[in-house]
């Protein structure tokens, strides 16, 4: 039996969990310090989120704060995306906000009164009464079909990548087919389906053939294409 080595092993086992203990004992204090705990929180004022459970980690432990503690925070502030987090040492956290994009304003005059919102981007939608410079849709009947506002949605992403004023696109659906008016322009979109190709078309016409007068959209025999057949002055 070789006593060396067993003494060998024995020493490198015990400095191990030494060192394991000693760096436990640290995190332990580092937990427990008053030192490590939030006393400033920073974060953008001006955004129209309720921030009360944001401000709730003060006296907190700046070592344990991480992604699980905002969950109350998304729940209470259902626009918000995405939340980012910086530790400045020893107390300061920076708490970056991403809100989804608002895309449309729309007026819903199936009920009585109105109905009047503003859609965003993560189909979070907001009861408003004004609109805010954004394309504004008009819903006349119905009823809507399940994915209408994702189409809504990819609708105006796409024409967000033509120079387009998106104050003067007007929507109106009837509960069949979809029109857009840009001044003296009408667009026959047809069902509110595949309306990222149909806003390429809208798009292209809006910023690059303006057409005083009508353009219907209408699919290829094969279903592949979508052509616009023009009636313009």
């Amino acid at each position: 039996m070789n006593y060396g080595e067993i003494e060998k092993q024995t020493f490198r086992t015990f400095l191990a969990f030494s060192t394991l203990l000693l760096a436990l004992i640290l995190v332990f204090f580092n937990i427990t310090s008053e030192l490590y705990r939030i006393s400033k929180i920073e974060y953008d004022s001006n955004l129209e989120l309720n921030m009360s459970s944001i401000e709730s980690f003060i006296g907190d432990s700046i070592w344990l704060v991480d992604d699980s503690y905002f969950e109350t925070f998304y729940v209470e502030n259902p626009s918000v995306e995405r939340v980012f987090i910086k530790k400045e040492l020893p107390n300061k956290l920076i708490v970056q906000i991403t809100t989804s994009e608002k895309l449309a304003f729309i007026e819903d005059n199936r009920q009585s009164p109105p109905k009047s919102f503003i859609l965003h981007k993560n189909l979070y939608t907001l009861d408003t009464r004004s609109n805010e410079g954004l394309v504004s849709i008009r819903i006349d009947n119905g009823p809507i079909a399940k994915g209408f506002f994702e189409e809504i949605i990819t609708l105006v992403m796409t024409l967000k990548k033509y120079p387009i004023n998106l104050s003067n696109i007007q929507v109106a659906y009837d509960g069949e087919s979809m029109k857009v008016a840009h001044f003296e322009t009408n667009f026959f979109l047809g069902s509110p389906s595949d309306l990222g190709r149909k806003a390429a078309v809208l798009g292209y016409y809006v910023s690059e053939e303006p057409c005083v007068g009508d353009v219907r959209l209408v699919y290829s025999e094969d279903g592949k294409e979508i052509r616009a057949v023009t009636n313009c002055k």
